[in-house]
């Protein structure tokens, strides 16, 4: 049992080294589509990478929880499609599996009543028949493992194959006590203290009964062992179903702030046995989970439909990007977004999911010399908005006729930076080349000198810009113009940044 224990602080100590790069988030981005005709709603959301992952999605229906497998979109990006719910919140949580962890948002209990329903509980594993260290003690090999919570409970349930859970060999005298157990981490404040709990049903008479217990340091025994509050349990359809008060566990001086900032417990179940004098065997345990105590809720809504803006196309003679603005009034992400060009439809990309907020889209196609192009957009699949731009009224970069100066740059659009190329007069002495917003605001310069040409003793330059103002704050994404001088002649040309 010490051994376990330790490698079970190793690893949380790997993880909680890392929550700040992965702040312990499974789900990111979690977002929903609008009502669909078919009285549905799409969810998508990017998990993290890991081998053999499974992603499950569950909503509440009013009178149970519903699954439903979410299927890979495209990248890490999956998707689930569940029934609509009008004129009431939509409440869902998700389930992550993968070979070494499971990472769940478990069920809230919502009338609280101990013992509750087996079903009401999320289920978190099935763990493998067979492999117990006692096999004679088949009531010790876990079969599988479920987990839950309330306002003022932890709830846990384990099965096994018999479905009875006895709490010792029997007899007068018992050579062996039987105990089934929930391990309860805290990830961010092991580190500090090496201290974990657990929900312990079991009784060895004087000795340890039942109940809630803190564990102090890396090893299990009676000495490090210290009881800090009550047990609930009951066996329920062959299931042991146990619950601590939540209020007890959080409030102890070691288990530290909760909520915590990821709002997320480790959690696994385990049988164990134990003989006089002092001597703990572990017999078997469960897949550890990450439990997020969360919720994705869906307020309901009257669906408006989105808007477009800043509709654009650069045609450079060999291909095409083509970007717009998607803006929803109630968060929703589209099911369609694709520009049409020459009656062929293109899906367009977007690397922002924050749709409460105006989101990019865009795409580079192997068009060109296209009359015109239509973006469409619907976040129901079947309410469309479009707008159509023809080829020439978005961003060109055919020469505007002012002289023979060189001014380009690339790439645009462009994110986070551009290189500006341009030449100037051979007989020039001052050059000023300088960004501008669509007001006519300067934004920064980048040039400006009475002496370029001649301190130079070239013709030809280039200049990078990294979306910053003369402060050096980033920009917004748009379009802006950026426009040279050399001597007594000028050239302006527009370049697109995207975010």
């Amino acid at each position: 049992m010490k051994k376990y224990i330790l490698f079970c602080l190793i690893l949380i100590g790997f993880i909680s080294a890392h929550s700040q790069i992965i702040d312990l988030s499974i789900w990111n981005n979690i977002r929903n589509s609008s009502y669909t005709i078919d009285d549905s709603m799409h969810i998508r959301c990017e998990t993290i990478e890991l081998p053999n992952i499974e992603t499950e999605l569950f909503y509440f229906d009013g009178d149970q929880w519903q699954g439903t497998e979410m299927e890979l979109y495209n990248g890490l990006t999956y998707e689930g499609v569940i029934p609509a719910i009008y004129g009431g919140a939509q409440t869902c949580r998700f389930r992550t599996e993968a070979d070494t962890l499971v990472g769940m948002m478990p069920a809230l209990i919502l009338d609280d009543i101990f013992p509750p329903e087996a079903e009401e509980l999320s289920f978190v594993a099935d763990d493998v028949i067979g492999d117990n260290l006692d096999p004679e003690n088949t009531n010790l090999d876990i079969t599988g493992n479920y987990f839950g919570y309330s306002d003022s409970r932890f709830y846990s349930a384990i099965t096994n194959d018999p479905g009875t859970y006895p709490l010792n060999s029997g007899g007068l005298i018992p050579s062996s006590f039987y105990f089934y157990i929930t391990l309860i981490i805290n990830p961010e404040s092991v580190l500090l203290d090496s201290v974990g709990y657990a929900m312990i049903y079991g009784n060895v008479p004087i000795f340890l009964p039942q109940g809630l217990y803190r564990i102090n340091g890396t090893e299990i025994s009676l000495e490090t062992l210290q009881q800090i509050g009550d047990l609930e349990a009951q066996v329920v359809d062959n299931t042991l179903i146990m619950a601590c008060d939540l209020e007890t566990l959080v409030n102890d001086e070691y288990f530290g702030d909760w909520p915590s900032l990821s709002n997320s417990l480790i959690v696994e179940m385990a049988t164990a046995t134990f003989s006089l004098p002092d001597v703990f065997l572990l017999t078997d345990y469960a897949k550890f989970s990450l439990q997020f105590i969360d919720q994705y809720v869906i307020e309901p809504f009257a669906n408006v439909l989105p808007e477009l803006s800043d509709c654009l196309a650069v045609d450079n003679g060999v291909s095409s990007t083509f970007s717009c603005t998607y803006f929803d009034e109630n968060g929703n992400f589209p099911l369609i977004n694709e520009v049409e060009v020459e009656g062929s439809s293109y899906e367009l990309s977007s690397i922002m999911f924050d749709y409460t907020e105006p989101v990019g889209f865009f795409t580079e196609l192997p068009v060109s010399g296209w009359q015109e192009a239509t973006f469409r957009f619907s976040d129901n699949g079947y309410e469309f908005v479009e707008e159509s731009i023809q080829n020439g009224t978005g961003i060109t970069n055919d020469p505007l006729p002012m002289n023979n100066l060189q001014l380009s740059n690339y790439p645009n659009p462009f994110n986070p930076a551009t290189t500006i190329s341009f030449s100037v007069t051979q007989t020039s002495s001052f050059v000023e080349l300088v960004i501008y917003n669509l007001k006519g605001q300067e934004v920064k310069t980048l040039v400006c000198s009475n002496s370029f040409a001649a301190a130079s003793k070239k013709l030809t330059h280039s200049i990078t810009w990294n979306g910053t103002d003369q402060t050096g704050k980033t920009v917004s994404s748009g379009i802006y113009l950026y426009k040279l001088k050399s001597g007594n002649f000028e050239k302006t040309r527009k370049m697109l940044l995207m975010k």
